[in-house]
């Protein structure tokens, strides 16, 4: 859901992505966490719905700074999730960094985080419980892959109104083999 009330600094952020993410409309924000801020947005020329992540500079970075560590190596663990085909984690279609900012553009999911679902009472336990064998199933794909989430919890599963259940891998991953 759209959050109703967007402050001075998102609406300072959306105006400064605008002009670096050619094809796409940026609409209102969807979501924030401690790393970034999701927009839904319109790709123009597929005339479909997505969902840009702008990754908000450690507070040691500054915009029109150039790529720091940080943004590298995100953007090259945005490279090889990219690589990731499966039902049960979000599709990230493109990525890119320039004026200080860096974003990876992925699939829009209509539905909400299972941390929300549980809190609303829209979800038993029960339900979530029987949700897990599909989160598994997506983990072990990208564990298989040599990635690892690190951050698997309530936020970063979304459940759609069909009832299937996403992993958002977010950055913090790590690739490699698995031990």
């Amino acid at each position: 859901a759209a959050e109703a009330c967007e402050d001075p600094a998102t609406e300072a952020l959306r105006n400064a992505l605008q002009p670096h993410v050619v094809g796409y409309e940026i609409g209102p924000r969807i979501g924030h966490g401690g790393m970034g801020v999701v927009f839904k947005a319109r790709q123009t020329k597929l005339m479909r719905d997505v969902a840009i992540k702008v990754l908000t500079a450690p507070e040691t970075e500054s915009a029109g700074a150039e790529p720091t560590e940080w943004t590298t190596r995100f953007l090259r663990e945005a490279q090889a999730l990219a690589q990731l085909s499966h039902p049960g984690i979000v599709t990230i279609h493109d990525f890119g960094e320039a004026g200080g900012l860096a974003w990876i553009v992925m699939e829009l999911i209509e539905g909400s985080s299972l941390r929300d679902l549980l809190a609303m009472g829209a979800m038993t336990p029960a339900e979530a419980l029987a949700i897990t064998p599909a989160i598994c199933t997506a983990l072990q794909f990208a564990h298989d892959r040599g990635i690892v989430h690190r951050d698997i919890k309530p936020e970063n599963v979304l459940v759609t109104e069909e009832g299937l259940s996403l992993i958002h891998i977010s950055e913090p991953t790590r690739l490699g083999m698995i031990s």
